[in-house]
């Protein structure tokens, strides 16, 4: 399994772009400047087709984190999932969630080391071990609130916290 494959089994589309970004600054080959703009590195080249489209992201961390997180290539990952019959389809098909098979292959890929490229696609932002990005992602997110305004966040099925955007953190 690639990065993206584990990230969207482990968090769906904006994981995938999380960890396509994260990866990408944490190797240098883009930067985020003082203002929170994201820019690539010049002679930067991405290692996959979403990658690719992070490179070209010239904005803010959460426009890019949607951007890249809603482009083709990111559902082509997803497409590919659910061809292999590891995610499949909600009810309603607006949510895609990992199958048995899926989940166990995420179990497989074990406990990745913080600050690993697998570690960010399975942990999300507390994956990254750097603080300073890690502080520079997590601001990114959008915090909506509860309906009475007072918190960011809640709980899916399984029990694990979600954040403000509604995804596992």
């Amino acid at each position: 399994m690639d990065r993206n494959e584990l990230a969207y089994l482990s968090g769906g589309p904006h994981r995938v772009a999380l960890a396509a970004l994260v990866t990408l600054v944490l190797e240098g080959r883009m930067r985020l400047s003082y203002a929170g703009k994201l820019y690539a590195v010049a002679g930067a080249t991405g290692g996959d087709p979403v990658e690719e489209i992070a490179l070209l992201q010239r904005s803010t961390l959460p426009e890019a984190l949607a951007a890249v997180a809603g482009h083709e290539s990111v559902r082509a990952v997803e497409e590919d999932l659910i061809r292999r019959e590891l995610v499949t389809r909600s009810w309603l098909g607006r949510f895609r969630r990992a199958t048995p098979a899926g989940r166990r292959l995420i179990e497989q890929a074990g406990p990745a080391p913080r600050g690993s490229v697998v570690g960010v696609a399975l942990d999300g932002l507390a994956g990254i071990s750097d603080e300073k990005i890690r502080r520079q992602f997590g601001g990114s997110r959008r915090k909506r609130g509860s309906l009475r305004g007072q918190g960011t966040g809640g709980w899916d099925a399984t029990g694990n916290t979600l954040g403000g955007d509604g995804t596992p953190s």
